[in-house]
């Protein structure tokens, strides 16, 4: 059963996106389009993972990746024009070869979980596109993560990490 973190938890989470809904993000039905909410929710855990030494260098210099392998979205509530947000990604849980993730997307006027989107990465060689073990350096960096927020796998509505 998944739960929903309290906002001052997901707050404590380093923000990606701050931001106010522009018009070119809305649509037909007046509020924030589901490709928008994707876009962000998807961004955000990515730069949360290069930040913590799997960005463009790890690509280039190391030639190892995070391909995205599975999604699952949730629409919590609705944002509109000019509201507010806030994305905030954490690493939920690791296997030698995976990476489980979420991003809260925060309506920061209501103080409410507006959407969560969570991602399955499978670390990967560049040369032979296959999976392969992740590297000590970046497990330890993913590990000390997941365990600065082990809240964050209670939101997590059922994506599992294969062992």
């Amino acid at each position: 059963m998944t739960s929903l973190p309290d906002i001052d938890q997901v707050r404590s989470l380093p923000a990606h996106f701050e931001m106010t809904v522009p018009d070119d993000y809305i649509d037909e039905n007046g509020h924030m389009n589901i490709t928008k909410y994707f876009e962000l929710g998807a961004w955000a855990p990515w730069q949360r993972i290069s930040e913590l030494g799997a960005g463009e260098d790890y690509i280039t210099e190391r030639a190892l990746s995070f391909f995205t392998v599975e999604h699952h979205i949730r629409y919590l509530g609705e944002l509109r024009l000019g509201e507010p947000l806030s994305v905030r990604p954490a690493l939920v849980a690791r296997t030698g070869k995976a990476l489980h993730a979420i991003a809260f997307v925060i309506d920061e006027s209501r103080d409410k979980i507006a959407c969560t989107m969570e991602v399955l990465y499978v670390h990967v060689s560049m040369e032979t596109r296959r999976s392969v073990e992740i590297p000590d350096d970046v497990a330890a960096g993913l590990d000390g993560e997941i365990a600065e927020r082990t809240w964050a796998l209670g939101a997590a509505t059922g994506l599992t990490l294969r062992r």
